[in-house]
């Protein structure tokens, strides 16, 4: 090889090498100075934002502490679920307060309707599935047909708009009786209530406070566990103790034709038979069905007076004619107390009493007892 071939070899290898070298390392190098000098920058940024927001930090504590306040001022408008036991004691709390009355109430179940921090829920959001922390609103909607007065409706609104719970009536239709004396007083309808519940951290359940009475252990039994067979005067709702009973009870105003208000007797063509009473007030009136010496008789008593007779039939019936109020004077009437410790049953039917005041009130029963 020539001495000027080694040269040119020479110098295209030393310009091969600074190539590579600047490919090789300057290059890259230069790159990682370049990401280096932004990282850097973006870090300057963020630390020139950190030491302005240092600057206002009381005033975000001051911020995020009435947030947070607010917040919770928010979730104490709603309930953290929407149980029904809750809802029906709010429905009758509802009769309780106002002339108002739910004659029937749809109560479905709560569906998802808004996740905090996620927005408005779907058909198929399903609330068990989200996060723990999650706070979830849940709604639901009472179709209510309802009865009362037009203040008592009135009023009814009123509870609703002063209720602990927020709750809004997304529909309310209200019609009145026409034929009626005084038709404001008669008024009925319907209307959509929609409820709302928040759940989420730190959210506890009210637990329902139920004040009414349980069911009984046995359906077909009365209120006081005894059993009455199916009768042939329930065909006709007792109609045929009319015609045919063991004791009459006659009830009408102190001041009528009779000499007594009260009359019950076991025969009204014998006054011997008779208990009575002309004191225009409200009498205790006691009747009591016992057995002795395989015999049963039924004893009833006003005060002081009594009459006992052998029942000589398969029941013991009792015709009840009451009649309508005269006045407000008018106060006639009878708190009845049935004692039944034999196995006959007891039928009672009460014909023409005063749909508002009724002049026959049963206070007490006991044993195998039906009205009419």
């Amino acid at each position: 090889m020539s001495q000027s071939n080694a040269k040119i070899l020479l110098t295209l290898l030393g310009i091969l090498f600074i190539v590579g070298a600047v490919f090789l390392v300057v290059r890259p190098k230069k790159e990682a100075i370049d990401t280096l000098k932004g990282e850097i920058n973006e870090l300057q940024a963020r630390y020139d934002d950190l030491c302005e927001k240092e600057k206002h930090k009381d005033e975000f504590l001051q911020e995020t502490a009435d947030f947070n306040k607010h917040f919770d001022e928010v979730l104490v408008d709603y309930p953290a679920d929407l149980n029904q036991e809750s809802t029906v004691m709010f429905l009758k709390g509802c009769e309780e307060a106002n002339e108002y009355e739910n004659l029937s109430v749809a109560l479905p179940r709560p569906s998802t309707y808004y996740v905090l921090g996620e927005g408005a829920a779907d058909a198929t959001t399903d609330a068990s599935s989200l996060e723990s922390d999650s706070y979830v609103v849940e709604t639901e909607s009472y179709t209510i047909s309802y009865q009362g007065s037009y203040d008592g409706l009135k009023d009814y609104l009123k509870y609703i708009a002063d209720y602990k719970y927020r709750l809004n009536i997304s529909q309310i239709n209200i019609a009145y009786a026409q034929d009626a004396e005084q038709p404001v007083q008669e008024c009925s309808g319907s209307l959509t209530l929609n409820a709302f519940s928040i759940s989420g951290p730190n959210r506890t359940p009210d637990k329902p406070s139920v004040d009414v009475e349980e069911g009984k252990d046995v359906i077909f039994a009365d209120e006081n566990g005894g059993f009455l067979s199916a009768s042939s005067f329930d065909e006709n709702e007792g109609a045929d103790i009319v015609a045919n009973h063991s004791v009459m009870v006659l009830l009408n105003s102190a001041d009528n034709d009779m000499s007594s208000g009260i009359i019950v007797a076991a025969n009204e063509s014998n006054e011997e038979t008779y208990v009575t009473s002309s004191n225009n007030s409200v009498e205790n009136l006691t009747f009591n069905i016992t057995s002795e010496d395989d015999k049963k008789y039924v004893e009833y008593k006003i005060g002081s007076e009594s009459y006992k007779t052998e029942v000589l039939s398969s029941s013991v019936t009792i015709y009840v004619k009451s009649s309508a109020r005269v006045n407000d004077d008018d106060k006639n009437g009878v708190d009845v107390t049935i004692n039944n410790d034999t196995d006959l049953g007891v039928y009672i039917k009460v014909a023409d009493d005063d749909s508002s005041k009724p002049r026959f009130n049963v206070k007490s029963k006991t044993g195998n007892v039906k009205i009419y």
